[in-house]
């Protein structure tokens, strides 16, 4: 017995260790007809022209350009560039969702004990404050719900893309590339790099096919 209880003991403890562990998950989105690089030259420009000045666009374009090196690719520095990349990046207003965490009592019609769960629904109007609500039916049949509480919090959408073409006009782009990703924080510096290094992850990847992209912060 005590062999057996030693083991629930370390079950759990493994369990609560990767249930605590911290990854960032996004989807990647790909399509092209990038050929195999040369060692060609790239110059990174924003698809927003009101961002050419932005400190906060170059803080991310360095980023990128540490990958593309990875890759083959070399600056253009004051040369023309055999490439150009185009990034564009943007986080949303966010969704505001609305969880409840029923209490594991119910009474009602007669009585029992039962599990609710956790739902999950969207709210037009909230406070970001625990409270309690009055819900019309019970497990069992009708009545009240006690120590039932409610928490709204925010789910942002993240956003980049990235596309290469020749520096030629009227150049088609060989490589177009999206990750998307949602989460509780809005803030791009802090996210930016998972979010290229999804984008990176498998380079070019498979043309024409979404995946889903989750990386171990903890090994960061």
């Amino acid at each position: 017995m005590t062999k057996y209880i030693k083991l629930f003991i370390v079950m759990g403890i493994v369990g609560l260790v990767s249930a605590c562990s911290s990854t960032f998950k996004s989807d990647v989105s790909r399509f092209h007809e990038l050929p195999k690089p040369q060692g060609e030259s790239v110059m990174i420009v924003p698809s927003d022209p009101a961002k050419v000045a932005s400190l906060e666009f170059a803080s991310y374009a360095n980023i990128v350009g540490s990958y593309l090196a990875q890759q083959g690719y070399v600056p253009a520095g004051d040369g023309k560039a055999d490439l150009i990349v185009e990034l564009d990046y943007s986080v949303d207003d966010g969704k505001v969702f609305v969880r409840s965490s029923p209490s594991a009592f119910s009474f009602g019609y007669g009585y029992g004990y039962g599990y609710f769960g956790h739902h999950y629904y969207y709210s037009r109007w909230y406070r970001p404050l625990w409270y309690y609500g009055y819900y019309p039916y019970s497990y069992y049949g009708y009545g009240d719900r006690f120590n039932s509480d409610v928490r709204s919090y925010v789910k942002y959408t993240r956003r980049l893309n990235m596309t290469i073409r020749p520096n030629v006009d009227g150049a088609k782009n060989l490589f177009e590339g999206k990750v998307e990703s949602t989460g509780r924080s809005n803030k791009l510096t802090a996210l930016m790099p998972h979010m290229v290094q999804a984008l990176f992850t498998s380079f070019p990847g498979v043309s024409g096919t979404t995946v889903k992209v989750v990386i171990d912060l903890d090994k960061d």
